[in-house]
């Protein structure tokens, strides 16, 4: 790239969770809410998925990611926060889900020069699109499409 050409940057936001990080784009977050003890599934679910919150009269599906991950989630602390997140898919009957966070997300710029591939040896998951190092910070980019397809097997 020449000096005179700008570098392309989108603006992300990092989503702390208990065990690490999870990099979006900002126009995919709608919203951070404080935490609320979501409504009890009525049918038996994974452990991933908490249950249930209504947001702007939609009821959303509240999910910990690193329980998507076989990790542990933690204790839900003072500072936890809900990402609220598009779908990407258009489905009417899942427009939004909810991220339980550690704490508040954090604004980043992505550039080329910020953020270069995990170089360490993980197995991959379904749900994880890429691992990134973004700005000295080890992040996950989640497949939304794939966890929209998995939220999907679950009345809520």
């Amino acid at each position: 790239m020449s000096s005179g050409q700008a570098s392309a940057e989108v603006r992300g936001v990092l989503l702390p969770l208990q065990e690490g990080q999870l990099l979006l784009p900002n126009a995919a977050v709608c919203e951070v809410v404080s935490y609320r003890t979501p409504d009890t599934p009525s049918t038996t679910v994974p452990d991933w998925l908490l249950g249930t919150f209504v947001w702007r009269n939609h009821a959303l599906p509240l999910i910990a990611f690193e329980r998507l991950l076989g990790r542990d989630a933690g204790e839900v602390g003072l500072r936890a926060r809900v990402a609220v997140c598009n779908t990407l898919n258009g489905n009417d009957q899942l427009p939004y889900i909810g991220i339980l966070l550690r704490s508040a997300p954090h604004l980043v710029r992505v550039t080329e020069a910020a953020i270069v591939p995990f170089a360490g040896e993980e197995p991959r998951h379904e749900m994880v699109a890429s691992r990134v190092i973004i700005n000295g910070v080890d992040a996950w980019i989640p497949d939304l499409d794939a966890l929209e397809s998995a939220l999907s097997a679950f009345p809520l």
